[in-house]
């Protein structure tokens, strides 16, 4: 049943944040409204898990992008690492712009960064090994920052008409640049 409340809270969310109400759940899933209380505390907490799901989702695909990307020079490392954020992110634009519609510092941001520093760490710290763990973690602490943003605007707000892989490349280079060492 959780299983099934949860999808038709995707379902819901494809038309809009507002679109998620715990009376919709149930109606849209033909239970009780206590059926939905029961699994879930209010519309924050289905909200939730379902973030937590899509940031599973996101960690795993990065994790195997850095695996690809370790093999490669830099720049079609970033590219390929920029591709995957963005596809990922747009497997999940639904949960994600329910997050993303609160500002910067929301829930998502915190959520996605906590879960994947350690991660983004792997690649810099192959082609950086000049750099202190601080100064590493400064590097990370920036670039993870700049192209999470970047693929999620990519995936939530493109402009219609606009190129995905145009701008999946700025921001490949844009991160190369910040990764390499300065000249």
């Amino acid at each position: 049943m959780r299983r099934r409340l949860l999808d038709t809270g995707l379902q819901l969310l494809r038309g809009g944040p507002d679109a998620l109400t715990t009376s919709a759940v149930a109606d849209a899933a033909h239970v009780s409204i206590g059926t939905v209380y029961r699994y879930f505390n209010d519309r924050e907490d289905l909200l939730g898990e379902l973030l937590d799901a899509a940031i599973r989702d996101v960690y795993n695909d990065l994790a195997s992008a850095v695996g690809t990307a370790l093999g490669l020079e830099l720049d079609p490392a970033m590219r390929h690492i920029a591709e995957a954020l963005t596809s990922t992110f747009e497997r999940h634009a639904d949960v994600l712009r329910a997050f993303a519609d609160r500002g910067f510092d929301s829930d998502l941001s915190r959520g996605v960064e906590q879960t994947l520093f350690a991660l983004a760490r792997v690649i810099p710290a192959r082609h950086r090994p000049d750099l202190t763990p601080a100064q590493l973690d400064d590097l990370v602490f920036v670039s993870m920052g700049f192209v999470a943003t970047g693929c999620l605007r990519i995936a939530l707000q493109r402009p219609a008409g606009s190129d995905r892989d145009a701008m999946i490349d700025v921001t490949a280079r844009m991160l190369a640049a910040a990764l390499a060492p300065a000249a």
